[in-house]
């Protein structure tokens, strides 16, 4: 823009022609806008950006009327068409990609994904493709919604940040207009189809979230650094979409709860560590947009693996204690090892040598352990219920597990190895599979 502009406005201060004049004037307003875009607002750029601008429009107004110039006229007709070509042209810039983008498409889904395990173990009967198809739906739209709030409400800081200048906002690719316009579509879309494809009480969970999200998390994040407490409730919240989709208000009371107590948990403590690396990956851009994070002042990452450690102590004893409660077999903490064992080796190698590679490792380690242990409990958990029994004991504790995965287990038992061996055996070698979690239990 300097670049462009000082010539001409040199030109002008010394009375040059009509045409330097005009060339100033054209210079102004057929900047491209992508190169405006990159040009912080400040006070100090409009005020110059309002006085050349005035200048040379009054210039071309004295020397078209003193002496009408065909080329001057030509050249301001060409000018006008540039900039309506120019619009159009910004106006067919926003793709679906450029929505994918403001909703945070990779991070949405995520969110995505962990609504499904509630829904998956506590129906009360087989899978129902329109309220699954809903609340993936729904869930994706409302939390699409409240990323392009936090967007709106961070455009100034993203522009400031290398990891975020090009987001569609404030790199000028999108209005602000049409932002508001799709988190408004998005939310208010995304809400009536979890209400009326599950139930109304999922609706309030999600706009809840979204609540937290863009109201709480997103002004705090400039506050104070306990704002990533105040996120991973908000980040947690979503877990509880799939138990409320299948059981609605009957949630409290059905043996379900704690389960879902165990995931929002769970999230909860997994989000810490997770946001701790990426906030001290990005610490020097974080510092440039002016948020506060505790990982931010931490110049070694010593500290930032510290910090860490004690959540993944937690996440660690949490299939066990999952499994000594009943809520889930034994096979949940052993199949939970590998995963726990990967992302703590990530820690150690961090804290050994702290970079960032090794870092972004941990980072990146960290959304493995969460979609195993999502995938884990889903396959592994179960509720105990009381069975009459003809034997003199009267009753019998034994679990119950969701309807689609005793079909899934009758349909696969015949590739199953230990299944084998057992009839081999003339069935001497009795549950002998350690993968069969039911043992004999009835579905939910």
């Amino acid at each position: 823009a300097q670049a462009i502009l000082a010539p001409a406005v040199l030109a002008t201060s010394r009375g040059s022609s009509p045409v330097a004049s005009a060339a100033m004037w054209a210079a102004v307003h057929v900047l491209p806008r992508s190169a405006l875009a990159r040009v912080r607002p400040s006070p100090t750029r409009t005020l110059i950006f309002s006085g050349v601008d005035a200048l040379a429009t009054r210039t071309v107004a004295r020397s078209c009327a003193a002496a009408p110039n065909p080329a001057l006229t030509g050249a301001a007709s060409q000018t006008d068409r540039a900039c309506t070509e120019g619009e159009k042209s910004a106006t067919r810039g926003v793709t679906a990609g450029t929505y994918w983008k403001l909703s945070k498409g990779k991070l949405t889904l995520w969110v995505s994904i962990s609504a499904l395990p509630g829904y998956m173990l506590a129906l009360p009967a087989c899978v129902e493709p329109i309220t699954l198809a809903a609340l993936a739906t729904g869930t994706f739209l409302t939390s699409a919604s409240a990323q392009t709030m936090n967007q709106m409400y961070e455009l100034d800081r993203d522009g400031l940040m290398h990891r975020t200048m090009h987001r569609p906002l404030p790199s000028g690719v999108m209005t602000m207009e049409e932002a508001r316009n799709f988190a408004v579509a998005s939310g208010t879309v995304g809400l009536g189809i979890l209400s009326l494809g599950c139930n109304p009480l999922t609706a309030a969970v999600s706009a809840t979230t979204m609540a937290t999200y863009a109201a709480m998390y997103t002004p705090m994040k400039v506050l104070s650094p306990y704002n990533t407490h105040v996120g991973a409730i908000s980040g947690a919240l979503p877990t509880l979409l799939g138990f409320t989709a299948a059981l609605g208000t009957g949630l409290a009371g059905s043996p379900w709860a704690l389960h879902a107590a165990w995931l929002f948990s769970m999230q909860v403590l997994w989000q810490m560590p997770h946001f701790y690396a990426l906030a001290w990956i990005h610490r020097a851009d974080y510092l440039r947009g002016g948020y506060k994070m505790f990982p931010l002042t931490d110049t070694t990452g010593l500290a930032t693996a510290a910090m860490s450690k004690p959540y993944l102590v937690a996440l660690c004893a949490m299939p066990v204690a999952a499994s000594a409660a009943g809520l889930a077999s034994w096979m949940l903490p052993v199949g939970a090892a590998v995963p726990s064992y990967l992302w703590w080796r990530a820690l150690r190698r961090f804290e050994e040598n702290p970079n960032i590679a090794n870092c972004r490792r941990f980072f990146l380690g960290s959304l493995s352990y969460l979609l195993a242990t999502l995938a884990l409990f889903t396959c592994y958990a179960q509720v105990d219920r009381e069975q009459e029994e003809d034997s003199a004991s009267g009753k019998q504790i034994v679990p119950v597990e969701p309807a689609w995965r005793v079909s899934l287990v009758a349909q696969l038992s015949e590739l199953c190895p230990h299944e084998k061996m057992r009839r081999d055996l003339f069935g001497l070698m009795r549950d002998g599979c350690p993968f069969d979690s039911g043992k004999g239990g009835a579905a939910a």
